[in-house]
């Protein structure tokens, strides 16, 4: 029988120690220490220090949303919004200030999907502490959440953003001009060039069209251009299930928002919602802004449009179109005249009249456009976006829907995909590349398909659709109020909800109430969070966040021959022990001694006699990763023995 005492020390003690920390060190014995045949091993005690800190590894979850706060009895499907999952980069138990700093980048990679939260420099996090106060003076966190709330910057997007999805284009800052008959673009300023529309009353205008016909318009983004871009971008697979839903002189252009002067020479407008026959698919529908006389399915729009005289206007009086966006707001002018607007739909016979309410999929949207023949011509002469003044990260994968679908990581999503990237360089050239699934969010394929087809989008479906047909549900769009989006706010989750979370949503299940400072609550509580007129959300901590580790620590041995299973990793293991939360005093941070009076021997493996001169030992979580929550000195007690003679 033996008795063996292990420890951590500094590198600069003893030389027979050879120590590296206190979650993984190795012992030297000199002379070995032999080991009967038929010998089993068990931990006899305990002795390490807990550092007091807050415990985000990397089975912490927090998710995120942005839009209206859901009262207790309604229904998901009537918003907007989605959530937002997050990355976890923390994976780490950090003390009080290290873990503000790295969970403010958090929030503003997560918020920077909406262009109109200022993630640049209007996202803080502020440390609270007890003034006088000598034990735990910590007391949360003051979470500063602000919205932009002014005028967007004026940019048009200069030569070098355009995309050219199919056919032949010219674009040198001002005017686009076609190459080639049916071209098809979109402008993606991104960076210092600017960014999507704002959503704070921006306005993007195209006048000076030189052809007799034109769509324009705005759109979410189109990654990857070709004649087939709809089968070529994951993100749009649900939008188009056949070529003649769209626009264009071959009806295959998709626009979330749309103006088009085709063959019969009136101004006609379009906006993207589901398809009566498309089996879940979307159709480019047509906006009857200038319906005039009501019947049982159509109201007269006189309300919401200035044309409503039974005629769209003719194309001759056009000069320009400017569309504004106000949150969920569209607004449609044309030769300076609002033609349509959504100021009431107070019953769904609207909905063949208003443009549809923009939603978490057209957060950022672009400036989309296509020139019928070759040799015509427009200008863009207005563009009021937001840009990296404002946006963290404004790139074009910043998106939700390509989060969602493609890639999630947006701190590599440029590398090759044999770098783990999202880039195919050989799929078009060593220079344009082509997006491709990689790594998005797990299970959230489906979630942009899912927000464009909430019943505030169902809608605009005819009584006759093959899938159930059209949905009653109205409410009032939500516009702006002040310097806020109206009745929009930044919202943490952090525990299980099912009135934020879909009931298939199982792999984001949020759990950090207790290191964020907020339990019992899972969700942001209304009380302690106030967005006011100017657009600024500030909340706090309503509880001390726990400052004690959520996970577990166990012992591991890889020197030995024993061989336990870990199940959790599904594979052999080295694990001997699983150490407590609680030492023996009931303390669980700070100088912790476990004296283990159960022991659960473990047999070595050994016919034949061993000679230890080294023995390593390692403190683990159950997904066998280092518990690096350890500070100072660990040491460890093993009990050796042969095991008994039946």
């Amino acid at each position: 029988m033996s008795l063996i005492l292990t420890s951590s020390q500094d590198p600069s003690n003893l030389p027979q120690f050879s120590t590296s920390a206190p979650y993984q060190y190795r012992n030297d014995f000199r002379s070995g220490l032999k080991v009967p045949p038929n010998s089993e091993i068990a931990v006899e005690s305990v002795k390490l220090n807990r550092n007091p800190a807050l415990d985000y590894e990397q089975s912490q979850v927090t998710l995120f949303w942005f839009g209206q706060r859901l009262s207790v009895n309604a229904s998901l499907d009537n918003s907007m919004s989605w959530i937002i999952p997050s990355i976890n980069r923390i994976d780490a138990n950090l003390s009080p200030e290290d873990f503000r700093e790295e969970f403010e980048k958090m929030i503003k990679m997560a918020l920077s999907l909406h262009p109109e939260i200022d993630t640049v420099n209007g996202v803080t996090m502020t440390t609270l502490h007890t003034t006088g106060v000598a034990v735990n003076p910590f007391q949360g966190y003051r979470y500063n959440i602000n919205q932009i709330g002014a005028s967007a910057t004026s940019a048009v997007p200069p030569s070098g953003t355009e995309k050219e999805i199919f056919g032949d284009l010219q674009w040198n800052g001002t005017t686009a001009t076609a190459d080639g008959d049916d071209t098809y673009f979109q402008l993606q300023p991104t960076d210092a060039d600017g960014g999507p529309i704002s959503l704070f009353g921006g306005n993007i205008t195209f006048d000076t069209f030189t052809g007799n016909n034109w769509t324009v318009g705005l759109a979410r983004p189109i990654y990857n251009p070709g004649a087939d871009f709809v089968e070529a971008n994951p993100t749009l697979e649900h939008t188009f299930a056949y070529a003649d839903v769209g626009l264009g002189p071959d009806e295959d252009q998709l626009y979330d928002y749309a103006a088009q002067v085709g063959l019969d020479d009136f101004l006609r407008l379009y906006h993207l919602v589901p398809d009566p026959v498309g089996n879940g698919f979307m159709e480019m529908k047509e906006i009857n802004y200038y319906q005039k006389n009501n019947t049982a399915t159509q109201a007269n729009n006189a309300d919401n449009s200035s044309f409503a005289t039974g005629t769209p206007i003719p194309s001759g009086s056009i000069t320009d179109i400017t569309f504004r966006v106000e949150n969920e707001k569209v607004i449609i002018s044309a030769s300076g005249k609002v033609v349509v607007e959504t100021n009431t739909i107070s019953s769904a016979s609207f909905k063949d009249q208003v443009p549809k309410p923009v939603n978490q999929n057209c957060w950022k949207m672009y400036p989309t456009a296509g020139l019928w023949e070759t040799g015509d011509d427009l200008n863009v002469s207005k563009y009021e976006c937001r840009t990296s003044s404002t946006i963290h990260r404004n790139i074009l994968p910043n998106n939700w829907a390509f989060k969602s679908i493609i890639h999630a990581d947006m701190d590599n999503v440029f590398l090759d995909v044999t770098e783990g990237g999202a880039v195919d360089l050989d799929a078009l050239s060593p220079t344009v590349g082509h997006y491709k699934v990689q790594r998005p969010w797990s299970g959230a394929d489906y979630w942009p398909q899912s927000v464009d087809e909430r019943p505030l989008m169902r809608r605009f479906l005819s009584d006759e659709a093959e899938d159930g047909g059209t949905s009653p549900y109205v409410r009032p769009y939500k516009g702006l109020s002040a310097s806020a989006m109206e009745d929009y706010e930044p919202i943490f989750i952090m525990g299980k909800s099912e009135r934020y979370t879909d009931g298939k949503v199982q792999l984001f299940t949020p759990n950090s109430m207790n290191v964020l400072g907020f339990a019992p609550f899972a969700v942001g509580p209304v009380e302690d969070s106030v967005t006011d007129s100017s657009g600024q959300a500030s909340f706090t901590s309503t509880t001390r966040p726990a400052m004690t580790s959520e996970h577990s620590t166990f012992i591991r041995v890889p020197t030995l021959n024993h061989k336990t299973f870990n199940f959790g990793t599904g594979n052999p293991s080295k694990i001997l022990f699983q150490v407590p939360r609680f030492d023996n005093s009931g303390a669980e941070t700070g100088a912790l001694f476990f004296q283990n009076p159960d022991k659960t021997y473990i047999d070595l493996n050994n016919p034949a006699p061993i000679t230890l001169t080294d023995l390593d030992v390692h403190l683990v979580r159950k997904d066998e990763k280092f518990a690096r929550d350890l500070t100072g000195s660990t040491e460890v007690m093993f009990h050796i023995r042969e095991k008994s003679k039946l």
